[in-house]
């Protein structure tokens, strides 16, 4: 604060709370790498990571540091679902600007490796 006319004043009061309200921005996990993480978990069952897989559809970080992640399983009856859950919340805990996980598991649009799974996935997987 070392101008002193009333005008730089007001922009000296103004600037701190824009930097202030952009840091935390800045600070946030970008989406790539939410799933560079998510690429760490694998489902013990099939051998290939979730993100590979296709099971990820999408990630959101609010305000207050929650990251919600959008993910289905291989079925609403896979015996795995909670450790899979469990890894996900693990590996994106101590991401920058992460206070929280939730994992939101959704059936809507049920998974299908045909069309969500990657190349490599559907390879390993034996559909050509």
């Amino acid at each position: 604060m070392t101008e002193t006319d009333g005008s730089a004043g007001v922009g000296t009061v103004s600037q701190p709370a824009d930097d202030a309200a952009s840091a935390p921005a800045l600070a946030k996990a970008s989406p790539e790498l939410v799933l560079a993480a998510l690429s760490e978990v694998f489902d013990p069952e099939i051998g290939i990571d979730i993100v590979s897989l296709g099971l990820v559809y999408g990630s959101h970080i609010d305000d207050d540091g929650l990251l919600t992640i959008e993910m289905t399983l291989t079925t609403p009856y896979c015996p795995m679902g909670s450790l899979i859950q469990g890894q996900a919340h693990a590996v994106c805990n101590g991401l920058p600007g992460v206070r929280d996980v939730h994992v939101e598991l959704v059936w809507s649009p049920p998974w299908d490796p045909r069309t969500m799974a990657s190349e490599e996935a559907r390879l390993e997987l034996g559909i050509y």
